[in-house]
């Protein structure tokens, strides 16, 4: 396991910022939340069931088939779901005839504790298994593979906690507050088990699942989701692994073009020098210049130029100005280009070829001369092996001969970086098919080709490079941030659940009301951020997704797109609601027992240590933020939905 994390698919390896050994993140992954989930799970159906008996045997069919319908309801709304989803079919078809993968799934249904215990300890062996493994080891890598392995069990542990936990806590707790002083204690007490465990798995499901698409985003999948869809996200991973490392090479290939000027440090040198030393009008430092001065296409002269650089009044002048002034200039004779602004002259064609250029014989340099007012016109320096009267002609043809050849040096490196850098199509369309004969244009092919092991170069002949794009998402949690955020949700649970069974125990009526607006109001959000786009499956889900919402908010399935908005207008409703109510009946109405005023300081303090867990999982234990380079292929993969997606729909 690396230190550094860049994706969403495993815990990240690090607690309070701090890295931690693989071995410890095997117990605070792995171990302490599957022993937990084993334990709030047996204790909860238990609770239920045992309920449920107790409610016929005191006389109260209608509590009694709730509380049994709520315990049986999740298992079957699993059912229906993986049965209609055509991914979860194909994969359990995929190994076994559709009668077996049937009858597994109807023993699925009617042993569903049995298999949710099993689960959970498959889970738990293979995790305790890794222990007795080193450190990233290739063995303890698969044991903590197989502890991850998918399943549409954990559909149902999702399904169990807002179809059976939440409505669970509202009738139980509207029952006990009902009652009077002379109740059942044995009822009371398997009751107060019940609300405790079912709160308990809320908020860890609620925890689990908060962010889940932000995080899907960036590599996480559903634990129910299909080996297809696990493929899926890992060859993302790996694709944006490889795009990393891809920019990661260019950008360094980059900085080593990027090199300063070599002679930049000398010339600052002398810079410090000349302003150092005092004004004179001896020489400092001398420089040799080598030049080409290009007179005509058939001769190059060698300029060799000794300039003394001085220090003298003028300070701001370089050492390029100082070689310029000490340049020998050549004097051109108008009288001899005085046929230039003739039209004859410009469209006529050299009779003779260029000349050959001058012999290695000729000598190296020529004298530097020094022009005064009273010498004669200087002479010409050109060395040619041409006569005069083709002097005209060659001056005229100069400026042609410069942009022919500035026009192949185009040429040239349009041809070098289209060889470089644009694909070329395959060979097959490169082929020229033959004039001659006219029947061979048609190519024919054959119905039964011979059959040959096919090579890379064989099934792709050349790369197109694809479009990219950028996905931003966040880690998961890590131990710190997920004990504090399971803390809070049980605060905001807590208070949640207590105002609206306190306040549909003094004003029913008024309750489905506010439960009907607040409702309405969550697939009125739900609607405008997702444009009402997708298929009915999704506006479904959509329907379920508002339900859930009455209790807790969670990023499932939908991206919100501003994400402080969401959860910050969300927790302000709650609260002006739950402050609200539980203000209502506290003020206006007369208490038979302390239970009342028990339960309105259990509100108050339960909203206050929410509002401080929040604060310091938002300020200090929040994850981080991660992005990921893909291949844009959005068009498609917007369309298709995840196995998990139809299955919660």
């Amino acid at each position: 396991m690396t230190d550094t994390v860049v994706h969403a698919a495993t815990p990240p390896p690090h607690i309070l910022g701090y890295t931690v050994r693989s071995r410890m993140r095997i117990w605070v992954s792995y171990i302490v939340p599957t022993c937990l989930g084993l334990l709030v799970y047996i204790v909860q159906t238990a609770s239920d069931v045992a309920l449920s008996y107790q409610h016929f045997s005191q006389k109260e069919p209608a509590l009694g088939a709730g509380t049994l319908v709520l315990v049986i309801l999740p298992p079957v709304i699993t059912f229906i779901v993986v049965a209609t989803s055509k991914e979860q079919r194909d994969c359990a078809c995929s190994e076994r005839n559709k009668c077996v993968a049937l009858g597994i799934g109807l023993l699925k249904l009617f042993l569903f504790p049995f298999f949710v215990i099993f689960r959970l300890c498959t889970r738990l062996f293979w995790a305790i298994e890794g222990l007795f493994h080193d450190d990233d080891d290739v063995e303890r890598m698969k044991c903590l593979a197989k502890a991850t392995q998918t399943s549409n069990i954990e559909l149902y542990l999702f399904v169990q906690a807002y179809a059976q936990a939440a409505p669970q806590i509202i009738l139980q707790l509207y029952h006990m507050l009902v009652q009077d002083m002379f109740r059942n204690y044995e009822t009371s007490a398997v009751q107060s088990l019940s609300l405790v465990f079912s709160a308990i798995d809320l908020a860890a499901i609620t925890t689990s699942y908060h962010r889940m698409e932000s995080q899907r985003r960036v590599g996480r999948h559903y634990p129910w989701a299909t080996p297809q869809q696990v493929d899926s996200h890992r060859c993302q991973l790996e694709q944006n692994e490889r795009l990393c490392c891809e920019a990661e090479r260019k950008k360094r290939e980059s900085e080593r073009t990027i090199t300063s000027f070599p002679e930049s440090d000398k010339i600052m040198e002398n810079f410090r020098a000349r302003k150092s030393l005092p004004n004179s009008g001896e020489a400092t430092h001398e420089l040799q210049i080598q030049g080409e001065d290009e007179v005509d296409n058939d001769a190059l002269e060698q300029l060799e130029t000794r300039a003394l650089l001085h220090s003298g009044p003028i300070d701001n002048a370089t050492d390029e100005e100082k070689i310029q002034g000490t340049r020998p200039r050549l004097k051109v004779r108008y009288e001899d280009l005085g046929d230039l602004d003739t039209i004859e002259v410009l469209d006529s064609i050299p009779e003779t070829p260029a000349p050959p250029p001058p012999p290695k014989t000729a000598p190296p340099e020529l004298p530097v001369l020094k022009p005064t007012e009273e010498d004669p016109p200087t002479p010409d320096l050109r060395r040619t092996m041409s006569d005069n009267e083709h002097r005209k002609s060659r001056r005229v043809t100069r400026p042609l001969s410069q942009l022919e050849t500035f026009k192949d040096m185009l040429l040239v490196n349009a041809q070098l970086y289209i060889k470089e850098n644009v694909p070329h199509p395959p060979k097959l369309l490169m082929g020229r098919l033959k004039d001659e004969d006219p029947e061979e244009h048609t190519v024919l092919i054959s119905q039964s080709p011979k059959p040959s092991p096919l090579t890379p170069k064989d099934v792709v002949d050349f790369y197109f490079p694809r479009p990219t794009k950028i996905v931003n998402g966040i880690q998961q949690d890590d131990f710190a941030g997920r004990t504090v955020s399971f803390f809070g949700w049980i605060a905001f649970i807590t208070m949640r659940m207590l105002s609206l069974s306190t306040f549909c125990v003094f004003y029913p009526k008024a309750f489905f009301i506010l439960v009907g607006v607040h409702y309405a109001l969550m697939l009125g959000c739900l609607a405008l951020e997702t444009r009402c786009r997708g298929s009915w499956s999704r506006s479904l889900f959509l329907l379920l997704l508002a339900y859930i919402y009455i209790y807790v908010l969670m990023e499932f399935r939908v991206s919100f797109k501003n994400i402080r908005l969401w959860y910050g207008g969300y927790l302000v409703l709650t609260l002006v609601e739950n402050i609200t109510i539980s203000s209502i009946w506290y003020a206006n109405e007369e208490f038979e027992s302390w239970w009342f005023g028990f339960i309105w300081e259990w509100i108050v303090y339960s909203g206050i240590l929410f509002l401080a867990t929040l604060i310091v999982y938002y300020c200090i234990l929040r994850p981080k933020e991660v992005s990921l380079i893909v291949e844009d292929d959005s068009p498609q993969g917007d369309q298709q939905e995840s196995p998990g997606d139809q299955a919660v729909a």
